[in-house]
């Protein structure tokens, strides 16, 4: 049960460092730079990491189940990184950019678990659904 917790945690500590961290990123270095200085990072942290969470079956074993779906996730996260980078160089306010599409890529995925694995909405998350849409309605407000 803690694992539910802990990981909603680690999650949300992850995007406020990533949000905070991205908007102060100098407008002068390339995108793709500052994303490949990013990877580069992540890549020592794992290995670092690597040993506190042994991999079931060996690293070799682990590596041969990577598939096309690694590829896709590359893609997104390059699209999450540089979109944002982007939209906070084009003037966006963190107080606001990140709770706008916030809100549209949560709408999306309720469309996209309804739709593709039968996930189901009850009256208080359709509720939930309508108040987002009045919050980012009234945040654009001016």
């Amino acid at each position: 049960m803690w694992l539910f917790y802990i990981s909603a945690l680690i999650a949300i500590v992850g995007a406020i460092g990533y949000q905070f961290l991205v908007k102060q990123v100098p407008v002068s270095i390339n995108p793709l730079i500052s994303n490949l200085g990013v990877y580069a990072g992540v890549i020592v942290l794992c290995i670092v990491l690597l040993p506190f969470f042994p991999p079931e079956g060996g690293v070799m074993a682990q590596i041969r189940q990577l598939s096309w779906l690694h590829i896709g996730l590359a893609f997104s996260v390059l699209f999450i990184e540089i979109g944002f980078l982007l939209m906070y160089r084009a003037g966006w306010n963190l107080s606001t950019g990140n709770i706008i599409t916030g809100v549209v890529i949560n709408l999306s995925l309720v469309i996209i678990g309804l739709l593709m694995f039968n996930e189901k909405l009850n009256t208080i998350n359709f509720v939930g659904v309508i108040l987002c849409i009045i919050g980012v309605t009234l945040i654009n407000y001016r």
